[in-house]
C-alpha cells in the first residue's frame, strides 16, 4: 500500500508532563496517501489495538531486520496488531522496496524525516510500541541483525493482547 507521509502534526511530540516514569501518549497525526483519497489517523488506527510505528529505511542493515518484522506482523495481524514501516526514501523507491520485499503491513515515505522529529528519534530505525488507546508502550532503537528487537517487540505485544508469546527468533538449544 503506497503512502506519502504528509502528516498534520497536531502535537509537537509525545505529550505529557515531562516526568520519566509517565507514560506518554503517542502524538496526533494524520497520514495522507499522495492521491488525498485515503487517510489514516494514528488515534483512530490505536483506538483498534495496539500499533507498532517501525521508521526504517532500506540500508543492509534493515534488510536482514525485515524478515523478523515480517514475522511479528503475521504472528499477531488476526490478533489486532497494525504495524507502519515508514521509510526515508521517496515514494517511488519506498514503494519499489517494498514491492520486493513483500511488505506485509503498511509503509509509507517520509523522505523529509517528519516522523523521526515528531518521535524524537536519533536512531534508525527506531521501533515504537503503541498500545491501544495511544500510550506509548516500548521504543526501541537500532538494529538487531539477530532478530533480537523483534523478539522483544513480542513479548511486548503477546502481553498487550494477552495472548502467548510468538517466537520470532531461532530457539538456541
Amino acid at each position: 500500500m503506497r503512502v506519502l507521509l504528509t502528516a498534520a502534526l497536531a502535537s509537537a511530540l509525545l505529550t505529557g508532563t515531562g516526568r520519566s516514569d509517565e507514560p506518554k501518549q503517542a502524538p496526533k497525526i494524520v497520514l495522507q496517501s499522495p492521491d488525498g483519497k485515503q487517510s489514516y489517523d494514528l488515534a483512530k488506527l490505536v483506538a483498534n489495538g495496539p500499533v507498532l510505528v517501525r521508521l526504517t529505511c532500506a540500508c543492509s542493515g534493515c534488510d536482514i531486520e525485515l524478515p523478523y518484522f515480517k514475522k511479528l506482523q503475521a504472528a499477531y495481524n488476526g490478533k489486532g496488531l497494525q504495524t507502519i514501516a515508514v521509510f526515508r526514501e521517496t515514494p517511488e523507491a519506498t514503494e519499489s522496496y517494498a514491492v520486493k520485499q513483500g511488505l506485509n503491513f503498511l509503509w509509507l515515505s517520509d523522505p523529509k524525516g517528519q516522523l523521526w522529529k515528531t518521535f524524537d528519534s536519533k536512531a534508525m530505525p527506531t521501533n515504537i510500541l503503541i498500545d491501544k488507546g495511544g500510550r506509548v508502550v516500548r521504543i526501541l532503537p537500532g538494529c538487531t541483525r539477530d532478530g533480537k528487537n523483534a523478539q522483544t517487540l513480542s513479548a511486548e505485544i503477546a502481553n498487550l493482547l494477552r495472548t502467548p508469546v510468538a517466537q520470532i527468533t531461532e530457539s538456541k538449544k
